[in-house]
């Protein structure tokens, strides 16, 4: 049975890498998965230009080209499909510059006018890897005189998303409709340092917590998966995790009030910690979110951090005092 559109549309498409490793699964070979994404690289580049297609010849001779629009007797737009999905090593670096100087080569040869070239790849590059990209694309472009492009794996994923893109995504991602959704990776971090000077780490130091690396692992698995959501531009699963904070935020609220008279004369409250964590691991996820324990116990000190919240009785004297030295550097506090 064909998915409805209307489902996908609605889903939140996964990242990149899980995205177009869906077509390893279907096709089974890494040649099927190669095929698949040429075939989708080339139904996307026709909403933009209806006449785009491909070309094939004997044993693949191709001349480096994939897609194509414009006219064989004139000038050429290129766009060219690699299917890397763990990166850009210095084997694919290759196979890049080989492409692209192929069909240069292959256009002089045959008085063709290259108007631009495009990379098309499933994964996003590293800072190392794009700084090594623009380099050599600046250098290649300027030498060739063809403006060189690059169609990453979350610009794809974009493209996907289109209204204009429903029966595309229909067509190759049907399977969503059926496959269990992945949670949220938890990123870690081995220099626990940086947050020496966090308020979240002297909040928990005022309430008499003495180690407090794993408190910082979560903050950073939280912090993390905010920016990743706030990179990928996913407006819906952004609102959703702002709801989360709202929703921990609200059971730390309840339990600090009705624990308030158990301070100590130094304002620390007995259990106070363990009975948040507790509590914000048991919170539902809002759709379209997934997320891992880890993920909604950090949102617990991500929330301390941000001055919402404390462990303490006076942790408003902690946060105002903390603003005040931070602001007095110069420094942004995450509001």
């Amino acid at each position: 049975m064909e998915a409805d559109p209307a489902t996908l549309e609605c889903a939140v498409l996964p990242e990149p890498r899980l995205l177009f490793q869906l077509f390893q699964t279907m096709a089974l070979t890494e040649g099927g998965a190669r095929q698949q994404f040429q075939a989708l690289v080339t139904d996307l580049v026709s909403l933009k230009h209806p006449t785009a297609d491909t070309v094939a010849g004997p044993g693949g001779y191709d001349w480096g080209i994939d897609t194509y629009a414009g006219r064989f007797d004139e000038t050429l737009t290129v766009w060219q499909s690699k299917f890397f999905l763990d990166g850009i090593g210095p084997s694919q670096r290759q196979q890049i510059r080989d492409s692209f100087q192929q069909v240069c080569k292959e256009a002089a040869t045959h008085g063709l006018r290259l108007d631009a070239w495009y990379l098309a790849i499933p994964c996003d590059m590293s800072p190392e890897e794009r700084q090594w990209f623009d380099g050599w694309s600046g250098r290649a472009s300027r030498k060739a005189k063809v403006p060189i492009y690059l169609l990453g794996g979350s610009e794809l994923r974009r493209q996907l998303m289109r209204a204009d893109a429903d029966s595309i995504r229909a067509s190759y991602f049907a399977s969503l409709a059926t496959l269990p959704r992945s949670a949220e990776p938890v990123s870690t971090t081995d220099d626990l340092s940086a947050f020496d000077d966090a308020l979240f780490v002297r909040q928990l130091e005022e309430a008499g917590t003495v180690e407090t690396d794993a408190a910082r692992g979560l903050f950073f698995a939280a912090d993390a998966l905010f920016r990743d959501l706030t990179a990928r531009g996913d407006e819906s699963a952004r609102a959703a995790i702002n709801e989360l904070h709202l929703e921990i935020q609200y059971r730390w609220e309840q339990r600090f009030n009705r624990r308030i008279p158990d301070a100590d004369p130094a304002g620390r409250i007995a259990g106070l910690i363990d009975e948040v964590l507790a509590d914000a691991e048991g919170v539902a996820d809002p759709e379209p979110l997934l997320l891992r324990p880890a993920h909604r116990r950090g949102i617990a000190h991500r929330l301390v951090e941000n001055a919402h919240a404390g462990w303490v009785s006076h942790w408003r004297e902690i946060a105002g005092t903390y603003r005040t030295a931070v602001s007095s550097t110069g420094l942004e506090i995450d509001a």
